[in-house]
Formats: C-alpha cells, sequence, structure tokens
C-alpha cells in the first residue's frame, strides 16, 4: 500500500510504509540545505567581525569553525611578505634620540591555553616571539601583522613629545593616525602569560589579564623600562607598498626608534 507523505511548500512524494525513514531521501536533503545556509550565515558573521578588526588595526579574530585549544599566530592569506631595504634619504633623515631601546621582538597575536588541575583556559598574547637588535635605532622590516615590542628608559622616553611618522618608500602616500601601525594595542598581560602555559616565554603571572597587565607593569619599573607595541596594518586592495616610519619627538627633532613594513592583503 502507498501513502502520499507531504515534504515542503505542497510538494508531494510517493512511498511505502516500509520505506518511510526520517534519515533519508529529501528529508535528509532538506536538513544539509538547512545546514548549508546556517554555516553560511557564520561565515558571514565571522568575516564583518574580521574586517571590523582590521580597519581598527587589530589581528582578525579566529574563525569559529577552526577554534581548537592549540596555540595558534595569525598570518594574512596571500601574505605579501616584508618591506625591502631601508631607503638611503630616509636612513639620513632619521637622527636617533638615544633613549635605551632594548628587550625588542617581534611577534604574531594568538591564542595560547594553560592548564590548572585538570582545567584547560584559554587566552590571548603575543606569540612567535622573534628578538630582534636595531640598526642603530631602525628595527628589521616587518610585514602584516607583525608585532613590534620594545622596551625604552621611562626616564628619558617621557621627556619627550612623540608622534608616528609614515611614508611610502616612492613618497606617495603619507599614512595618517587613523591608517598608520596602531600603537600600544598590546599590554603587559600580552607579554606576560599566564603561568602553566606551554609557550616557554618568561616572566609568567597567575591572575585577570588586568592583574597581569599591572604585574608587569611592576616588572618594567623595576628596571626603569616601559614598553611601546606598533602592529602592522594591512589593505586588502593592497598587492604590497614599503613604508618607512620613525616615531618623531617633536621636542627635539629625533626619533625614539625607526621601522619599515610592507601593507598588503589581508585575506
Amino acid at each position: 500500500m502507498k501513502y502520499i507523505l507531504p515534504i515542503a511548500a505542497g510538494l508531494m512524494v510517493a512511498t511505502t510504509m516500509a520505506s518511510v525513514d526520517a534519515n533519508a531521501g529529501p528529508f535528509d536533503k532538506l536538513r544539509k540545505a538547512a545546514k548549508k545556509v546556517e554555516k553560511t550565515a557564520e561565515d558571514v558573521n565571522d568575516a564583518a567581525e574580521a574586517v571590523d578588526d582590521v580597519s581598527k588595526g587589530r589581528v582578525p579574530r579566529t574563525s569559529r569553525s577552526s577554534r581548537s585549544a592549540s596555540p595558534r599566530t595569525a598570518r594574512a592569506k596571500g601574505h605579501a611578505g616584508v618591506a625591502g631595504p631601508t631607503p638611503a634619504k630616509f636612513a639620513s633623515a632619521t637622527t636617533c634620540a638615544n633613549i635605551g631601546l632594548s628587550n625588542a621582538f617581534v611577534a604574531r597575536a594568538g591564542d595560547y591555553t594553560f592548564s590548572q588541575g585538570i582545567s584547560t583556559q584559554k587566552r590571548t598574547g603575543l606569540l612567535d616571539r622573534k628578538k630582534v637588535t636595531p640598526s642603530g635605532c631602525t628595527f628589521p622590516a616587518m610585514g602584516v601583522f607583525d608585532v613590534l615590542y620594545v622596551e625604552v628608559d621611562k626616564t628619558a622616553y617621557n621627556r619627550g613629545r612623540y608622534a608616528l611618522q609614515c611614508v611610502s618608500y616612492d613618497g606617495s602616500e603619507q599614512l595618517n593616525n587613523t591608517n598608520a601601525p596602531p600603537e600600544n594595542n598590546y599590554k603587559g598581560k600580552d607579554v606576560m602569560l599566564h603561568t602553566g602555559n606551554s609557550t616557554g616565554y618568561t616572566p609568567t603571572a597567575t591572575g585577570s589579564n588586568s592583574s597581569r597587565s599591572g604585574q608587569y607593569q611592576k616588572v618594567l619599573a623595576a628596571r626603569g623600562k616601559e614598553m611601546i607595541t606598533f602592529n602592522m596594518p594591512g589593505l586588502h586592495t593592497d598587492s604590497g607598498t614599503d613604508f618607512y616610519c620613525q616615531h618623531f619627538d617633536k621636542n627635539t627633532g629625533k626619533s625614539a626608534l625607526a621601522f619599515t613594513f610592507r601593507r598588503g592583503p589581508t585575506g
């Protein structure tokens, strides 16, 4: 005996009672279609969040569909590489302020995990750190989403009145405050990771993010230091433009530091 079962929007299908299966046939296709729509909506939402992050000079959030408990670092798809050698015209125009640059590294922001008892938790911080040494006060070339961390002598640095100046190698672009690499987006908690993590970076501390940031400030203060960070922005329509930047003291005309970076695609 055959029965007629309604499917959707007035469509009908004939089947035998023995073959009715809620997990097969047209029902299965409808479920797969619904899941596809749901996944697409999630991807659109992730993309919107990523665009918001990039517009504010931050590293995009990890996609929900690829999150894991493993530490990861962010890298743009189609990464444009790092800037070329510093043009002589910029190098000769830079006078260093000599404010005790030290403990510098280039890193990537990402997720890491730490364990307490049988609990595993995730935090964000500066990972994949590579120590760098400036030539004079100019740091090695960087690329999209790289983060420069450097310590300076606090008293000497705070005498200055600094502004970041960034000019493309060919002189055709000057980046304003909105488009230049953001300063101090990262805090002490991004450097002083939570105790129990597997990255090997020291020192570490326990407590909340704000607590760890406060503890790291005490570590810096004990050495008479202050931390500065710059994170390199990208631009999805740029195939790769090189910039020279100097952290310029308006009082003296000298630079606390300088660096080069290549702006490029963000995805």
